[in-house]
């Protein structure tokens, strides 16, 4: 049976039966092509009969879990082959609603496969059609790539119509897809293990997003491993094996089940797309903005044309499409409010730009959270992971994104969507009245917090302006809150200029202070994203050898090292990234030294340990424990020898003190009076072993005072207290060349080094330090006294991860060194040749 048509839309999927509905309405005479059942990939084998059996496994976690609500149940088992049964039952129902809407609609429709033979003829099944125009709808495939032992897996077709449960599931491919299935099977009691070959998984989703739904994946038993990737699937003891690495070091998962899910490809198989004048880019039909393609009267829409691959996107592009052949609008698709919905447990769905996209896109944007668990509805229900994260232009408060993980997250996002669809803002949303008790308040209360106003939830603390005097100028309160968050100075990676001189007047919580204050703590902030992305750059085997970080430590640090001259200089130990950084040593330079590169401080010869800067008097950690503590006293005898007014500073951990070099070093400054400071940050472990375990004497500038020196105990976790204690000291000494020993208290948030589980310590130790953390506490100091507010702290982070992202790259493209070159230049290899390197005096 052939015919004529204003209209043949090949593709029974949500973007072809769509547009062929929407055409019939306007009057165009129709017919739709499908090969195989109408509804697609989305109804068929995707979007429906997973959710179907998503709700199944769902129902099952409650009822298991119900005794809290009163459902008390015996043995609650969970029937595979009855959800399977549902599950089809659901995807026939809406198949033939779909052949029922098309047929009512006057929709003629051919069950095969369509050729395009040119000038609007298709053929299907021996049938010629002729059409004015056509709408090719062919979706996507199950994407395939080329790996070893890849026939042993199945797909997203495949895992849909297992006989039972996997014992233990193996799922390569951390997208949405991929996702969905570990969350399901995982909570049906599988044992689920993700490799995703990028560092996240769902990486379309904002990092805080996912960090909450892997914490839950693990809660069920499940495993993610990240930068990833997988080499080869075997058969291994009757089951199946996935071979992988992870930063250089090989891992093996068993499975009994591997879902291979590394996304999907635009189909055009058996179409002759492109003998009919239809231009393909790597399998993907081309279009213009209107869904024209390079054919006349050929247009396409959905996943074929290799853009937002969703249904609802590829109906939204049916109708834009079917209106222009129709003439009745000169639709150009906008996609800027795209909803995107993952339903794993807990759902996520997102909408508009993320915190990250609004910042490369130089957007200055005001950020609101409101968690489930403030939420009446959600303790209702008994769900309250997750939050709803919003995002608004800082200036005009117009919502540009909205980000939600929780129960019903994929239901909550269409008020967001059609908020941004229609430029809403913050305002307009909070004064829209909410239902109560309903989830959909969590996005009201996100657009409060995004404004300072939020009901239910504390907060941010900020700085209010007092209220005006009768005599004052309204413009100074109008300006006020500008004034605050705005920029004092451009932001540098150098540590700021220090005061003249380093007394409490310096140190005041004053506008006069505050370029310098302000630039302490840019400077603190940058040490711990320096260190937190050096970790990251460590697990994917980019540094090598050990790396041990300062993260806690910063105000010793900052505070230490700033009380300091230019001329003085610094011995430190293998702990020094971020003392090199305080120096003023170039960032880029200490990170592609720990990358092995030649751009390095010490050429890449050094890695983790020998960070070197002679020309800011920086001599880096030795290598062992204490090493170099003899080092700085002959430093120290140098300095006295030349008779210089300068002061050797001499950095070490609380574990240096417990060895014979620590002992013989002091002794040696003592007796002759030698220019040294002795400064242990003691960040509490020695290793794994608590001070007060690993020394006789728990207070560690006692053990100085035998050597009859003047030692002192401060406070490390107080930015302001250790520069101006430690300018003191570095005072006394310079003026009497006499040394003398500071003990910093602080605490290391981290293990040892990064490869340390540190499982020697309890969470409520951590805890309660972490509630000490200097950087929030000095924010504080800053915040009370009026000098920032939380939205300067905020772009200051945001412009310091940009840097840091900058840091990375540069060392990752900085070249190799000469392996020739090796074993040379790393201390006194240089002088021999380079005389500028002697450091003469600045």
């Amino acid at each position: 049976m052939g015919g004529s048509f204003d209209l043949v839309v090949i593709g029974g999927g949500p973007g072809g039966y769509v547009a062929a509905l929407r055409a019939a309405q306007l009057g165009a005479r129709t017919a739709i092509v499908e090969k195989d059942r109408m509804g697609g990939t989305c109804l068929v084998r995707g979007c429906i009969p997973t959710k179907a059996l998503l709700q199944s496994s769902e129902l099952y976690t409650m009822a298991r879990d119900g005794a809290a609500f009163g459902l008390v149940a015996d043995n609650v088992g969970f029937d595979w082959s009855a959800a399977q049964k549902r599950k089809g039952s659901v995807v026939d129902q809406l198949v033939k609603g779909v052949e029922g809407l098309l047929k009512a609609g006057g929709v003629t429709s051919y069950k095969g496969g369509a050729r395009l033979a040119g000038k609007g003829v298709v053929e299907v099944a021996g049938d010629r059609l002729q059409a004015k125009d056509i709408v090719i709808a062919t979706g996507s495939a199950v994407a395939r790539i080329p790996l070893p032992g890849a026939e042993l897996t199945i797909d997203s077709d495949q895992v849909l119509e297992l006989k039972e449960v996997p014992r233990r599931l193996a799922v390569i491919g951390g997208g949405v897809v991929g996702m969905e299935f570990a969350a399901m099977f995982a909570a049906l009691g599988s044992k689920v293990t993700v490799l995703e070959m990028l560092p996240q998984v769902l990486a379309m989703v904002d990092a805080d997003l996912v960090a909450v739904y892997s914490k839950h994946l693990s809660k069920v038993g499940g495993e993610i491993h990240t930068d990833s990737k997988v080499s080869e699937v075997v058969k291994r003891n009757g089951a199946l094996q996935v071979r992988f690495s992870t930063g250089g070091e090989g891992g093996a998962v068993d499975a009994d089940q591997v879902l291979l899910a590394v996304g999907r490809t635009p189909y055009t198989h058996g179409l002759d797309a492109e003998k009919a004048g239809v231009k393909l880019d790597r399998g993907r039909v081309v279009v213009d903005d209107h869904l024209r393609t390079s054919a006349d009267g050929v247009w396409a829409i959905g996943d074929v044309i290799g853009g937002i691959m969703l249904a609802h996107v590829a109906s939204y592009e049916g109708v834009c499409a079917v209106e222009n052949i129709a003439g009745h609008g000169d639709r150009v698709p906008d996609y800027h409010a795209a909803p995107n919905c993952v339903y794993t447990d807990p759902e996520i769905a997102h909408v508009g730009l993320g915190e990250k996209e609004a910042k490369e896109k130089g957007i200055s944007v005001k950020v609101g959270k409101f968690p489930f668990a403030a939420a009446g509805r959600a303790l209702t229900l008994g769900q309250t992971e997750g939050f709803v994260k919003v995002i608004a232009d800082a200036e005009s408060g117009k919502l540009l994104g909205a980000h939600i993980i929780g129960p019903r997250a994929t239901d909550l996002i269409a008020e967001a969507t059609l908020a941004i669809q229609n430029g809403l803002t913050l305002e307009q949303i909070d004064l829209t009245i909410h239902a109560h008790p309903t989830l959909p308040e969590s996005l009201m209360e996100a657009a409060l917090a995004a404004q300072g106003r939020a009901i239910h939830i504390p907060n941010k603390r900020t700085n209010p302006a007092p209220t005006p005097s009768p005599q004052a100028e309204p413009s100074n309160n109008q300006n006020r809150e500008k004034q605050m968050v705005a920029p004092v100075k451009p932001s540098s990676s150098s540590p700021p200029p220090a005061p003249s001189a380093v007394n409490p007047k310096a140190l005041e919580l004053t506008k006069d202070n505050r370029d310098f204050l302000l630039g302490l703590h840019r400077q603190m902030q940058l040490i711990r994203r320096f260190e937190e992305r050096a970790q990251e750059q460590y697990t994917k085997a980019k540094i090598g050898g050990y790396c041990h970080l300062n993260i806690g430590e910063e105000a010793t640090v900052v505070g230490g090292i700033l009380a300091l001259q230019a001329n003085d200089w610094i011995f430190t130990s293998y702990r020094e990234h971020g003392h090199a950084i305080a120096r003023g040593v170039d960032p880029k330079a200490v990170m592609a030294e720990l990358f092995g590169k030649e751009t390095g401080t010490s050429h890449g010869r050094g890695g983790s340990m020998h960070l070197v800067d002679y020309k800011r008097r920086f001599m880096g950690g030795y290598g062992i424990v204490g090493g170099h503590l003899p080092l700085a006293v002959g430093g120290a005898w140098a300095v006295k020898y030349r008779k210089q007014p300068d002061v050797i500073f001499c950095m070490f951990g609380d574990g240096a003190t417990n060895i014979g070099a620590f002992h013989e070093s002091l002794n040696m400054a003592k007796v002759f009076d030698l220019p040294v400071v002795w400064f242990c940050v003691n960040n509490r472990y020695g290793m794994g072993t608590p001070v007060e375990k690993a020394s006789a004497v728990a207070d560690i500038y006692k053990k100085a005072c035998a050597y009859d020196m003047e030692s002192i105990q401060i406070d490390g976790m107080n930015l302001r207290e250790v520069m101006l204690r430690t300018s003191e000291i570095v005072e006394k000494t310079r003026k009497d060349s006499v040394p003398r020993f500071i003990e910093s208290l602080c605490y290391r948030f981290r293990g040892h080094s990064v490869v340390d589980p540190d499982k020697y310590r309890s969470a409520e130790d951590k805890e309660k330090y972490r509630k000490a953390d200097p950087i929030v506490a000095f924010e504080h100091e800053l915040e009370k006294s009026g000098l920032a507010d939380e939205e300067y702290f905020k772009s200051v982070r945001q412009e310091i991860d940009a840097e840091v992202r900058d840091i990375i790259e540069y060392a990752d493209q900085s070249p190799d060194p000469n392996p020739d070159d090796l074993y040379k230049y790393t201390y006194a290899g240089e002088w021999a040749d380079r005389p500028e390197l002697r450091a003469d005096r600045v």
